[in-house]
Formats: structure tokens, sequence, C-alpha cells
């Protein structure tokens, strides 16, 4: 087996740190360098060492420039470093070599999201579902963006896909946001209460059901959620305003 062999074998561990040194001496070996060096920057990356990891994607690539994986996490390591532009050429650069990356497409998307573009986010998550129907992430991220475009009706569309596909605390919560500022309250208490029991730690989950319960007139029942959100967080100062302010009026 060879130096490269023992550092991908290392790699897939999870043992980054002796899949470094195998990598390290493949280079020195003049064995598959250009994959050694992305493995050696893969390795770096997944221990968070960008800057580190970005100069070995740099000698991948200058070795081979035609991979789209050397410039796919190289643009992921870019965007940990906050540089969205640099991480957004990479991954154009992934979908000139390879036309059918979704996941190029959605990163793109994610970058532009991050930077407040949610029309040019869109487009990039339409690009990516068109190629992969299936791909959850996309439908959640296109939703947060139409909630920020305030279309909202095509927000709950996509994250109440996202339920069918792989129901997750996050998107009953966010979709129950959507039905709060849609004044559906019916139907966001149900969405809070599905998340709260997918995940019994989520504070903003009983947060907002206390507010929905608010509005229904049921202030003590809406006290017992304040109470749970600031058990789980107790510097959560808006529920402790909101709960201050209820038990003064009883």
């Amino acid at each position: 087996m060879s130096f490269y062999e023992d550092g991908s074998q290392y790699l897939r561990k999870g043992q980054y740190r002796k899949a470094i040194d195998y990598f390290t001496l493949s280079i020195k070996r003049q064995i598959e360098v250009a994959n050694s060096y992305f493995g050696r920057g893969l390795s770096q990356y997944y221990m968070k060492q960008n800057t580190d990891a970005i100069k070995d994607f740099d000698k991948a690539i200058e070795l081979d420039d035609k991979n789209p994986n050397f410039y796919f996490y190289r643009g992921m390591a870019n965007f940990n470093q906050y540089n969205p532009t640099k991480a957004a050429e990479n991954f154009d650069k992934v979908i000139e070599i390879d036309p059918a990356s979704f996941v190029a497409y959605h990163q793109k998307g994610y970058v532009l999201m991050n930077l407040n573009k949610y029309d040019e986010a869109i487009e990039c998550f339409n690009k990516a579902l068109e190629i992969n129907p299936d791909y959850e992430s996309c439908y959640h991220n296109r939703a947060f963006c139409y909630d920020q475009l305030q279309q909202l009706d095509k927000a709950i569309e996509d994250y109440s896909k996202v339920i069918e596909m792989k129901p997750h605390f996050l998107s009953y919560y966010n979709r129950g946001n959507t039905y709060f500022v849609l004044n559906d309250l019916e139907n966001a208490l149900n969405d809070f209460n599905q998340s709260i029991e997918l995940n019994p730690n989520h504070f903003l989950s009983y947060y907002n059901k206390g507010a929905i319960l608010e509005k229904f007139e049921k202030q003590a029942e809406a006290v017992e959620e304040y109470k749970k959100a600031l058990q789980l967080n107790p510097e959560f100062y808006l529920a402790a305003e909101r709960l201050a302010q209820l038990e003064n009026q009883q």
C-alpha cells in the first residue's frame, strides 16, 4: 500500500493528523501528487485549518486544473474564512467543469443567500433542484429566501416539501413563523408544537408558542411557555419581559 493510499484510509477514518503525515510523505515521494495535496488539504479543512487547506488546494489545482473537487473544497474553505466572493468563484468553476453539480449550485446559492442576494440565490437553488429534485437543503434555503422577499406562500410550499421529505424541528419552526406572519395562528401553533416535539430544547419554539397563546387570550398557558423558554435559556430577555408583564397583570 502506498503512502497516498494510507493517507486516504486515515482520511476516511477521520484520523486527520495521521492522514496529513502520510499525504506529506506521498508528496515528498512524488506519488499521486495532486491528489496528495488535495487529501492533505481536505484533512486540514476538516480540522478547521482553512488557511493551510487553501494552500494545499491551490497546489492541487496548479497540478490538475480540471478536477471539480479541488475547486469545490477550496470554495468551502474560502466561505469558512468569510470570503464569499472567492467562494462563489470556485463554485462557478466547479459548474463550468461539471454542469451537473447540483451541490455546487446549492453552495453558490448559499453564499448568495448569506450576502442577502435572495433573488440570485433562488436562481441557483432552482438550478440545483432541476438537477436533483430531492435535494432537501435546497428547498429549505429557498424557503428562507422566499421568506426574506415576503413571498410567504412560496416559502410555506418549500418548508412543507422539506417536512414531507424529512421532518425536522427547524422546518416546522420556520414554517410556523411564516404562518405567524400571515396571522394563520392555528397552523402556526401546530407547527411550534411539532417543533417542540422533535426538539424539546428549542427555546424559541416555546417563546413563539407563548406569543400565540397570548393572542388567543390564554395568558396562564402563555406564562408556562415563557417559563419553559427561560429554563432553557435564562438570558432570553424577550421571554423574561413577556413573563414579567403577564405576571404583573395577574
